[in-house]
This record gives structure tokens, C-alpha cells and sequence, in this order.
């Protein structure tokens, strides 16, 4: 090999010409790693934040099936404890309304009265019931747009 400055005879690997001090245009070898070299020492500090503990979304689903189990818990698992609250409270209501039918009628035999509470107190379960089912899996749905969208759960200010 032959420097490209002054034509000197170079050996294989010369990084600059021993005679005019020209850049062959070889880089040079690295130096071997020492295994106490490879291993990364700590500086005390941090290049980057950790990333943030990710949220759990609420899966929709489960949502629906714990309100098929106990009215209102599904609405507690996706994030509304007040609804659901409500929710237990109203269809247990109901359905003291709906077994006051059969005290009347038991113990007072009044067929009129005992029917009229009957089906007041039914109906209303019934449709406490549908009402918590779907808005239970809705409010998950809810809950987990928010998440997404914000990067953080809502809280009882957002209004979700």
C-alpha cells in the first residue's frame, strides 16, 4: 500500500504516513473490549422518564355480566359506583313493591291492590334491569374511549 500524498511505501493498516503524516484513508483497528469495559456502569442519573404504569381497560362483556348477577355492579366495575348504587337501590324497591303484591294478597285479599303492585313492581324491575344491562356495557365502552383518549382514567370531575 502506497500513501496518496507523497508515494511512500505504507505497511497494511497505517492510519497516517509515517513520512509526510497524509490520512491514508484506513481507519484503524479498534482496541479490544475489556469484559470490565462491556459492562455499562451507573451513572446515577436517568437518559429518559420511565414510561407511565399503563391503565387497565374495562372489558365491556364483563361488565354486562357481573349486572346480570347483581344489578348495579357492573356500573362499580366500569367506573360509576353512584349508578350503580342507585341502580341496586331502585331494583331492590321495585322488587319490594312487586312482593308487597303478595303480602295484600295473602293477608288482605285485596285482588285488585295486590295485582296493581304486582305489575307496577315487575314492570319496573324489568326494566331496571334491561336499562343497568346495557348501560353497564355502554360505560365500560365509555371508560375505555376516556382511557385512550387521555391516557388516564376519568375521574369523578370528567364528565364521561
Amino acid at each position: 500500500m502506497y500513501c496518496n500524498n507523497c508515494g511512500a511505501n505504507l505497511t497494511d493498516g497505517t492510519k497516517f504516513c509515517p513520512n509526510c503524516g497524509a490520512d491514508s484513508g484506513v481507519a484503524a483497528k479498534p482496541a479490544p473490549v475489556t469484559p470490565q469495559q462491556a459492562i455499562p456502569q451507573y451513572s446515577g442519573t436517568q437518559p429518559y422518564a420511565p414510561p407511565p404504569m399503563p391503565y387497565k381497560v374495562k372489558e365491556p362483556i364483563l361488565a354486562l355480566i357481573l349486572s346480570w348477577f347483581v344489578l348495579g355492579s357492573g356500573h362499580m366495575y366500569a367506573g360509576k359506583p353512584g349508578k350503580g348504587i342507585g341502580l341496586m337501590v331502585g331494583a331492590l324497591v321495585s322488587g319490594g313493591i312487586m312482593y308487597g303484591g303478595f303480602f295484600v294478597l295473602l293477608w288482605y285479599s285485596s285482588l285488585g291492590f295486590a295485582i296493581t303492585l304486582l305489575i307496577i313492581g315487575g314492570i319496573s324491575v324489568v326494566v331496571i334491569a334491561l336499562y343497568a344491562h346495557i348501560d353497564a356495557y355502554s360505560t365500560a365502552k365509555k371508560y375505555n374511549v376516556f382511557l385512550q383518549t387521555n391516557g388516564r382514567p376519568p375521574t369523578s370531575q370528567d364528565n364521561w
